[in-house]
């Protein structure tokens, strides 16, 4: 049923179907592969508790936010994971239950975290200021609040060191995690009862991923042993990679998918045993983004321009810029040229953009392209949509695809009248006097 050998179903779009797609929704447009995501997800959620059975996946919304994905996703029985107020709003929008969201980041304001701790939902904590803000939250509500503590292994000098609680032995800085362990145990107001931990993002190496298992397992024990503190969740974040090769690898091919099995054996084994000393199980969570949303995500766009660079280098323009490939300026995104092409040219893909920058990918070699060609790029699921920003132009609509031209809308594409709804336009007679 899995996908051990990944083989990206975008390849299989026809150019019939492709122009199909462009004429009867538009172009540029996203779409996300609505059989291949959830696939992966079903295969993360099976494969987890084969290995520790309170094994959890949360969605991580910052990566994509798309309303009619999530949904399907939750209804597999995916948690929310959540960063800010207005994530945790559009979980609750979606009807996830309270006790099926996590609750990070390192922003949460006074009544996010009312509204937090009254429905029920994990907070994870990223520092000192915002367990004491919990507390006194806590305190005006007369009950004990459970937090969890993001924690931030810095003997670990590839692992994010911005976020979270520095383990380590220097117990004056205000964001120790130690020190903040003392704190916690001394309120009668706030409970530590679990840990987080995320370390970086697109990592390819298991390795990295395993000394995260052993580093929270050596601090988790150290609390049962030393405090009798038994974690009610263990929260390994995200962070494994999906298929787009980044710009500085200088190569063109996609990576294949990691696997997933070695990925939850390595973040699990070195958890099992402080695990199984537990009086009630823990449960484990994982807040896969990238790595389930990164590779089921593509867009469409066409060749609206082409101009010679040299002899043997051809620039095309496309009807999709930087702006709406929003991560081309880290990754080279896999490309599929719809349809049987020949002959062979050095090619670079340019926006329609006014600005200089605008460049969708690195020169490569290419099968000869004309006026009105449909370029499909892929490996765009994770953040490319999130980070879109109407420049110039508006941002395209997203569609949810099935295969072949079958497909429906997951967000319209933006317009005029939409951006208008929040502009203001002064009067202008008393615009006229600032003159």
């Amino acid at each position: 049923m899995f996908m051990n050998k990944y083989t990206s179903r975008f390849q299989t779009l026809t150019t019939n179907a492709a122009q199909r797609l462009a004429k009867n929704f538009a172009s540029p447009v996203y779409l996300i592969d609505a059989e291949g995501i959830t696939r992966r997800l079903m295969e993360f959620q099976e494969t987890a508790k084969q290995i520790y059975k309170h094994s959890i996946v949360a969605l991580s919304y910052k990566t994509n936010p798309l309303h009619g994905m999530l949904n399907i996703l939750h209804a597999k029985g995916a948690y929310a994971e959540v960063v800010s107020g207005d994530e945790f709003r559009i979980a609750k929008k979606l009807g996830v239950k309270n006790s099926n969201i996590i609750f990070n980041g390192p922003m949460k304001t006074d009544q996010e975290l009312y509204e937090a701790i009254e429905s029920g939902a994990y907070i994870n904590c990223d520092h000192a200021d915002e367990i004491e803000r919990i507390e006194n939250i806590a305190k005006q509500m007369q009950r004990c609040v459970p937090i969890g503590i993001r924690l931030c292994f810095v003997s670990e000098k590839h692992n994010w060191q911005r976020f979270g609680f520095a383990v380590n032995q220097d117990r004056q800085q205000k964001n120790n995690a130690y020190k903040i362990v003392d704190y916690i145990l001394q309120s009668p107001y706030i409970q530590l009862a679990g840990l987080h931990a995320h370390i970086g993002t697109n990592i390819r190496d298991i390795n990295q991923f395993a000394k995260l298992g052993e580093n929270m397992a050596t601090f988790a024990t150290e609390l049962l042993e030393k405090c009798n503190l038994e974690m009610s969740w263990i929260d390994v974040g995200g962070g494994l990679a999906g298929v787009s090769p980044r710009i500085d690898e200088k190569q063109f091919s996609p990576h294949p998918i990691p696997d997933l099995k070695q990925y939850l054996n390595a973040v699990i084994s070195p958890l099992l045993p402080y695990l199984q000393r537990l009086s009630n199980p823990a449960t484990l969570f994982f807040e896969p983004g990238r790595t389930l949303f990164e590779p089921f995500g593509a867009l469409l766009t066409r060749i609206i321009g082409s101009r010679a660079i040299d002899k043997n280098h051809c620039g095309f323009i496309c009807d999709a810029g930087y702006n709406i490939l929003a991560t081309s300026h880290v990754y080279n995104h896999p490309l599929h040229i719809p349809g049987p092409k020949w002959g062979n040219q050095l090619t670079t893909f340019y926006g329609p953009t006014c600005n200089q920058v605008d460049q969708l990918h690195e020169a490569m070699e290419l099968p000869s392209l004309t006026m009105n060609d449909l370029i499909l790029f892929y490996g765009v699921g994770a953040y490319c949509m999130s980070f879109s920003y109407s420049f110039i132009r508006y941002r395209p609509g997203v569609l949810l695809w099935h295969h072949d031209d079958q497909a429906e809308w997951l967000r319209y594409p933006e317009s005029l009248e939409h951006a208008s709804q929040l502009e203001v336009v002064p009067v202008i007679n008393r615009a006229i006097e600032y003159v």
